[in-house]
């Protein structure tokens, strides 16, 4: 029977796992998080009820020519 010297390191998945939640609990994580809904909520707040009209294809071709006809 042989014996296995298991050492106290973790599993790379579980310092993998640790590294993720050390940055999802970061300022800089947290900072852009914070952002990124108030700009999201900003962009449907500040939203105009209506479009604008630049201009339509009805409105540009009002006046007809009858010498290019």
């Amino acid at each position: 029977m042989e014996v296995v010297d298991r050492s106290r390191r973790p599993e790379p998945y579980f310092r993998k796992a640790l590294a993720m939640v050390a940055f999802l609990k970061s300022d800089l994580f947290l900072r852009f998080l914070g952002g990124f809904a108030i700009g999201a909520v900003g962009m449907f707040m500040l939203q105009p009820e209506e479009a604008p009209v630049f201009g339509s294809p009805a409105i540009a071709a009002t006046s007809t020519n009858s010498a290019t006809l």
